[in-house]
């Protein structure tokens, strides 16, 4: 044996004096050259192999604090983190020092005092095993339940399972594919580091453990034994072997004092270090016990910590002073001062910070720009940053914006010098020192001299347009665009709005949408709806509609019927509001109803489609939405059951001949009221005043009168038959031109705001409408929040939304104000919806709009009378009065127009076969490319993803999962497209040009509606769903399935020690012994690429396969099988022979 010396002394750092304490632990990097330190005060410290001084690399506090200290057990690592333990927590960090997180035991099992740590045996797994003892358990040896063996997941950073560690520990240690225990009464429990069960002990020393390390076949022990009845260092190093659970024989130790630290040899597990407290060590072979070898430290310090380099060169000895020393049997580098290798092959040197470049050296001149000095870094808000709404008044300049020239001075103008001069235009003289009617500047500011509501968002509405559209790019957007920061949550800007009230947008990765935190920004069990999709602005607009009760019922109703419009907004919607009910606060997307409205050529015509050439305000955008819709939706059902539309109110049009008094009478029902502000504001303004002018108003207008045959002027005069034809849902819309009408609504106190809850109308005995004893509350406002930047988008209030769904807080929800229950709450609570946001606020917070930001667009009132309640329970009692019809299930729908006998695979169901609750089927759906994904590339190579490309169902494929006609399909559909096709992605979607298009397909063709209400008549009659990935489809289709509803064997087979998820094709392969998605289907006439039939058969077949793995309690160990084998094969399966 080579014989070994003193090569360095890593004197411990003393700038903060008593810090580190002893070096408790040591560690060398198996993947780079480092050694790692930790102490008894908790630091973890680094060090690079550079001699002479052997330089920190890294350190900081991994456990505990200053004052209350927590000794570095023990650490290991792997290529991403170092990983280090102390009794009361498990770190994580990078190896510059970064945390990457932390698991702390009162989370997860209280009581649990850690005393070591190890990695998986297993290659294939990413776990670190942790154990311990409580402090009775070490006191009496009495187990509590907290006693147990954990196993913690380095990538996810979550406790993955626990079983009682049936006995107090003291060590873990790997050794081949078992994992070592050691306890305090001094076995060594032999687990299985799947199952962490007890598969053999071995009983090593009765009085306990000193140290323990395995190797290989091989345990090595060193402790106490028991002499009349108290603990004596046994000095023997004792040995055994797991192929056959024996011991060996003890090899005798001489070093005074009694052995405390053993390190294996990394290459020789027959050769191992033994030191003593008091500074001696000796280098013992098993195989030849008589040559060991002795040597003395020169140290007045107890060593506390020994490891061996992985290259087996250098011995690491930690001190009780703080300070290491390197020890090395390389003759060579002790005699040249050479650096010696920690590990057995070269590794790169770990990455060092970049030195930070010298500011440049400025060659002033009177022309250098002062942006040459650059900025220093800043954590605070700079002066220059400052806000104009806090220094500017009425009277600065800066609000005084200088006026366009007339175009006929510009076309004139002549220059000479630097001098330009023009006569003036005749349209010009006389009107100096004059100020257009039209303009803002007289009425920006109160006598008082202050700015009125509004006024500064129409200054910069003004001038800068009524929008600006977001920065396509992240590295452009503006910070009200940005995802709020959690440490800098609900902020303000300069102009008082919160931070919730902001635009905010979806962070792609990768994975698209799937690992975007949605939870964070709703906690409440109110659905939001996902932004990024064409004509998103009409969210909150269909919010407002969604949780008005009366609306909900006319819409879901609707879906009972036989609608043959495949794009009737009011099926639509109907399918949007069943999916907020049932999601329950989990996000959702109105995709289908943005497509069908999008597809509208009257709404293109009426300029309500979201253009970024539009530039109308989208309160404006709104407002029209809202007489659109609500128009459509009431000649889409007309006077078909089950109930009229709660909007609609008739009003009898009567339009008088100034000269001869008459006139003719027509019905008109109309749907929103748009209010009609009077040229003289009232002292005491008031909503239901403006509500009632608007509903009665009187107009003049110009036509040929049929009774006495002249041109004349007409008086049109709209009355109201009598109270019961006002409407159960009061639509209005806010019609807000100018700073004038906005003061309306800045009137009022914060006890009394201009916007009132209630509000009680009538009808006087001319047909007028007027104050009176029909009460109504408000439910909803759709309000434009404008930025400070000039952009805008809508948000929406909702008072009580909890009064119109069944949707309750979930068990696990938190209990902040966002999230409280409205029983708790009280039932006037109000609701913010900004898209995807949700979270509830103060009423008067809703109500008041005395901020220039925040402007009404559309209210929703509803009527609470006993007239209403009677007609909303007529209407409840029509729809549930009408049967589902499930003739789509047993009727062959197709408009293909030469389909192929031949393609059709699929066999209807029978009125015997109709689902019931819990009936099996397998899913499976195929999807094309409507838009390619928006990516930004950045100039050191990387991509970020803006959004993601847009899918459309093109096909979908059920078969019966149970009863005699198992596996086969009832529905084999492919759905045609109403827009361009950018990729058909056969490999994978097994489409073709022309699959899709009714005049050339040869499948059966059903529209996108029908197939749509299959689906959601599978959901309601209480189906599972079998498939392979169902949220990505589901997401997709745009439905919501309750996931108890739902068997997916994504999750079935998925480990969960491990990420990754395996795809069907290996899950078919390895388990069915089946090879599919190879490019064929079952026949050639049926495609290439994925058979959507074949899929949603392996998908069933594999859950009886899940099924009985459980039965016979196989589960476990055909995962372990499935993670094991797919590295081998990288996850896919090799090709047939």
């Amino acid at each position: 044996m080579a014989e070994w010396a003193q090569q360095a002394h890593l004197l411990a750092n003393h700038a903060a004096p008593g810090v580190n304490g002893a070096v408790s632990a040591l560690y060398f990097d198996t993947y780079t050259e480092l050694l790692w330190t930790g102490s008894a005060s908790g630091q973890v410290t680094s060090h690079t192999n550079t001699p002479p001084t052997y330089p920190r690399y890294t350190s900081y506090a991994a456990h505990g604090t200053v004052n209350q200290r927590a000794e570095v057990l023990r650490i290991t690592g792997n290529e991403k983190s170092i990983f280090s333990v102390s009794q009361d927590s498990v770190r994580a960090v990078q190896r510059s020092g970064l945390g990457r997180w932390t698991v702390r035991m009162a989370d997860h099992a209280p009581g649990l005092q850690l005393a070591s740590m190890c990695d998986t045996p297993l290659s294939t797994s990413s776990d670190i095993f942790v154990g311990g003892a409580t402090a009775a358990a070490r006191r009496t040896g009495v187990l509590a339940p907290e006693d147990q063996i954990l196993a913690i997941n380095t990538n996810a950073a979550t406790v993955t399972r626990s079983v009682p560690s049936e006995a107090p520990l003291t060590h873990l240690r790997r050794a081949g594919r078992v994992l070592c225990a050691g306890t305090a009464g001094g076995a060594v429990q032999i687990r299985d580091p799947r199952t962490l069960a007890i598969e053999n002990r071995l009983n090593a020393h009765h009085g306990g453990l000193t140290d323990m390390q395995a190797d290989g076949h091989f345990v090595y022990t060193i402790g106490w034994t028991l002499r009349q009845g108290q603990p004596v260092t046994e000095p023997f190093l004792k040995v055994f072997d797991l192929r056959t659970m024996q011991s060996l024989v003890p090899i005798p130790l001489t070093a005074p004092g009694g052995p405390a630290l053993l390190a294996v040899h990394p290459k020789r597990s027959s050769l191992l270090a033994v030191a003593t407290p008091q500074a001696q060590f000796q280098i013992v072979d098993t195989n030849l016990p008589g040559q060991s070898q002795f040597y003395m430290l020169n140290s007045v310090s107890y060593i506390s910590a020994l490891a061996f380099s992985p290259a087996a060169d250098t011995l690491a000895f930690g001190e009780s002073d703080g300070s290491v020393r390197l020890w090395t049997n390389d003759s060579n580098a002790i005699a040249s001062g050479t650096p010696v290798r920690f590990n057995a092959y070269a590794l790169p040197p770990p990455p060092m910070a970049d030195v930070a470049d010298s500011p440049p050296v400025v060659q002033w001149a009177p022309d250098t720009p002062l942006s040459v000095v650059g900025m220093p870094h800043y954590t605070t808000p700079l002066l220059s940053a400052t806000s104009e709404v806090k220094i500017c008044t009425e009277r600065s300049p800066l609000f005084q914006f200088p006026p366009r020239l007339d175009p006929h001075v510009t076309q004139t103008v002549r220059v000479r010098g630097n001098i330009g001069y023009t006569a003036l235009p005749l349209h010009l003289k006389g009107h100096r020192n004059e100020i257009p009617v039209g303009d803002d500047v007289t009425g920006r500011c109160d006598q008082n001299g202050r700015l009125r509501p509004g006024a500064l968002a129409a200054i910069r509405s003004a001038h800068s347009g009524s929008r600006v559209d977001l920065s396509l790019f992240h590295s452009g957007q503006r910070p009200d665009a940005a995802p709020i920061d959690d440490a800098d949550a609900w902020s303000t800007d300069a102009s008082g709005m919160a931070s919730y009230y902001r635009q905010h947008s979806i962070q792609y990765s990768r994975f698209g949408v799937e690992d975007f935190d949605f939870k964070f920004y709703n906690k409440t069990p109110y659905s939001g709806l996902e932004t990024d999709i064409a004509n998103a602005y009409a969210n909150s607009y269909l919010q407002a509609l969604h949780y008005c009760r009366q609306m909900r019922t006319f819409a879901t109703g609707h879906l009972r019927t036989r609608c043959e419009d495949d794009t009737c907004l009011l099926c639509e919607a109907g399918f949007l509001f069943r999916m907020l009910s049932d999601a329950k606060g989990a996000n959702c997307q109105a995709t289908n109803f943005l497509r069908a409205f999008s597809l509208s050529k009257h709404a293109e015509t009426l300029g309500l489609l979201d253009t970024d050439a539009g530039g109308v305000p989208y309160s404006q955008l709104v407002q029209g939405l809202n007489h659109f819709l609500l128009e459509s939706m009431s000649h889409g059902v007309g006077n078909a059951p089950p109930a009229p539309n709660p909007c609609a109110w008739n009003a009898d049009v009567h339009s008088v001949c100034m000269v001869c008094g008459t006139g003719p009478r027509s019905m008109l029902s109309a749907h929103v009221v748009d209010l009609v502000y009077p040229r003289r504001a009232p002292r005491a303004p008031t909503l239901s005043s403006l509500v009632e002018a608007s509903m009665s108003r009187d107009y003049v207008d110009q036509g040929l009168c049929g009774n006495c045959h002249k041109q004349t002027s007409h008086t049109v005069l709209r009355l109201v038959p009598d109270s019961d034809a006002l409407p159960d849902v009061l639509s209005i819309n806010a019609c807000i031109a100018n700073t004038e009408h906005l003061a309306y609504w800045a009137s009022g106190s914060a006890e009394r705001p201009f916007l009132q809850e209630h509000m009680h109308l009538g009808v006087g005995a001319d047909g007028r409408v007027t104050s009176g004893d029909v009460p109504y509350r408000l439910r909803a406002v759709v309000v434009q929040v404008q930025s400070v930047n000039g952009s805008s988008h809508l948000c929406t209030f909702v008072r009580s939304p909890g009064e119109c769904t069944n949707a309750q807080p979930a068990a696990d929800e938190t209990t902040d104000t966002n999230s409280r229950d409205e029983s708790q709450a009280g039932s006037d609570t109000w609701y913010l919806f900004n898209d995807f946001l949700v979270r509830q606020v103060d009423a008067r917070e809703a109500l008041s709009f005395g901020v220039p930001w925040k402007t009404p667009a559309v209210l929703l009132y509803e009527r609470v009378d006993d007239v209403a309640r009677t007609r909303a329970s007529a209407a409840s009692a029509a729809v549930e009065a009408i049967p589902m019809d499930t003739s789509l299930l047993t009727t062959d729908i197709n408009i293909a127009a030469n389909r192929d006998p031949a393609a059709i695979r699929y066999r209807l169901l029978t009125e015997d076969e109709l689902p019931k609750p819990g009936t099996l089927v397998a899913i499976d759906t195929e999807f094309v490319k409507m838009e390619e994904e928006e990516l930004e590339l950045i100039s050191d190579g990387t991509r970020n993803l803006i959004r993601p490309s847009r899918l459309s169902l093109a096909r979908v494929s059920v078969l019966r999962g149970e009863g005699p006609s198992e596996g086969v399909p009832f529905i084999d559909d492919h759905v045609p497209v109403s827009e361009p096709v950018v990729d058909y992605v056969t490999q994978f979607s097994g489409i073709h040009d022309g699959d899709l298009d009714p005049a050339r397909s040869k499948y059966t063709l059903v529209p996108h509606k029908v197939v749509y209400k299959k689906l959601r008549m599978l959901v309601d009659m209480g189906c599972r769903f079998i498939g392979h990935g169902l949220s990505k489809d589901f997401r997709i289709v745009n439905i919501y399935v309750p996931p108890e509803q739902v068997v997916d064997t994504v999750t079935l087979y998925h480990s969960p020690v491990h990420l990754r998820r395996l795809s069907l094709r290996f899950l078919s392969w390895f388990l069915l012994k089946e090879h599919i998605q190879e490019g064929t289907a079952k026949s050639e006439e049926h495609g290439h690429g994925h058979d959507s039939i074949e899929d949603a058969e392996a998908t069933l077949k594999l859950y009886r396969y899940y099924l009985n793995f459980v039965e016979k309690n196989r589960l476990k160990a055909v995962l372990e099988d499935l993670y094991e084998i797919g590295p081998r094969v990288k996850w896919r399966p090799p090709a047939r022979d």
